[in-house]
């Protein structure tokens, strides 16, 4: 029987370690959904300060959230009502975040096949990615956990900017098939440096069919990296 646990911390990553220590597993073993959102009363401007986090981790190996199931939960169609009440907190939210920070942005928000992207363009697209990525990714997850706080249906976001994300994959990509090489012929394995969630998905998926070579996860956040390894 697949393991389950609710795991609150005052931050994403703190509830993350504390259901990854619960259930005993790594984070590329488990399904991680934010089933609570931070508090209302603060804002993403001070994104960095303490919040109460609820997540739901539940082990992969499971006939209710094998891979396929996942993929579907994923994609799963969402109604007019639930969409134009997302678009609408999303809205709210970056309107302030651009007032407030002083930004000179753009956004644009759409629904496709179950999933609401939300673009942001402009002069100040450096500042809204961030270094490789952080803010962006800190966006994302916030946003996300304002999104669903008391909405029945799971809904998933995905925010991007001057295309940072389709880049920045086939950059991982890259790198990630020329240092598997490396380990095939030094036989030695290679660790990156820490990185994202995001990035840390982009290298794991450019090598999950490599005959030769694995990957995993190891250290915890901020400091997590992946590991290629021989088979």
């Amino acid at each position: 029987m697949a393991k389950v646990v609710e795991s609150i911390g005052k931050t994403y990553d703190e509830a993350l370690k504390s259901g990854l220590e619960q259930i005993g597993l790594s984070e590329d073993e488990v399904n991680i959904e934010i089933i609570k959102s931070p508090s209302t009363k603060k804002s993403f401007f001070s994104i960095l300060e303490a919040r109460e986090v609820k997540l739901l981790i539940t082990e992969k190996n499971s006939p209710k959230t094998n891979e396929n199931a996942h993929k579907e939960k994923e994609i799963v169609e969402l109604d007019e009502d639930t969409i134009n009440s997302a678009k609408s907190k999303i809205e709210a939210f970056l309107n302030e975040y651009i007032k407030t920070m002083e930004l000179s942005l753009t956004y644009d928000i759409n629904y496709d096949k179950g999933i609401i992207n939300v673009t942001l363009e402009g002069e100040n697209s450096g500042i809204v990615i961030g270094h490789r990525g952080e803010t962006l990714e800190a966006l994302q997850t916030y946003v996300t956990a304002v999104v669903n706080k008391d909405s029945e249906t799971r809904i998933r976001l995905v925010f991007d900017s001057e295309n940072y994300r389709e880049k920045r994959a086939k950059s991982l990509a890259g790198l990630a098939h020329r240092e598997a090489e490396k380990v095939i012929r030094t036989k030695r394995n290679y660790t990156f440096e820490p990185m994202t969630a995001f990035e840390r998905k982009a290298i794991h998926t450019a090598l999950q069919n490599n005959s030769k070579v694995e990957t995993h996860s190891i250290g915890e956040e901020p400091y997590r990296k992946v590991v290629i390894a021989l088979k």
